[in-house]
């Protein structure tokens, strides 16, 4: 890539697009990624609630406002109904899950010299995150 390119939309597992189809892993709509690989920011990009966001590969789009969260969700429904011949006329709303109300997660444990760790695998790795906190799960779970 010579030059920046604008961030045109997200692709199926949450990567950022450009308008020739290179894919940025951490990029959002609105973004500019520039010939050096670097991300400049642009206005549907928030600072992640979670600490651990980056390094743990259980959420990858902490860093994307509502709006494009929303247009995400309703573009994939969408995209599949058309994979499947039919055409998605009328949705609902989209519904966005409130922070800490995750009752269903699939955790990953293991054992190493400095005790246990229980935690989503970070991502593209076995690695365990040991979580101090968790942004999505409910209470009773994160603790």
């Amino acid at each position: 890539m010579s030059q920046s390119e604008v961030i045109v939309r997200l692709a199926a597992k949450g990567d950022g697009v450009t308008q020739s189809g290179r894919h940025v892993k951490g990029a959002v709509p609105g973004d500019t990624v520039h010939a050096d690989g670097s991300i400049e920011a642009g206005p549907h990009r928030i600072q992640p609630p979670c600490q651990h966001f980056g390094a743990c590969g259980g959420c990858q789009l902490q860093n994307a406002n509502e709006e494009t969260l929303r247009a995400f969700v309703n573009d994939r429904v969408v995209n599949a109904a058309k994979g499947q011949g039919i055409e998605a006329s009328r949705l609902l709303d989209t519904h966005l899950s409130p922070p800490s109300s995750r009752r269903r997660a699939t955790l990953h444990a293991a054992r190493g010299k400095k005790g246990a760790a229980l935690g989503f695998r970070a991502a593209g790795s076995h690695r365990i995150v040991d979580l101090a906190q968790c942004h999505i799960l409910a209470p009773e779970l994160a603790e």
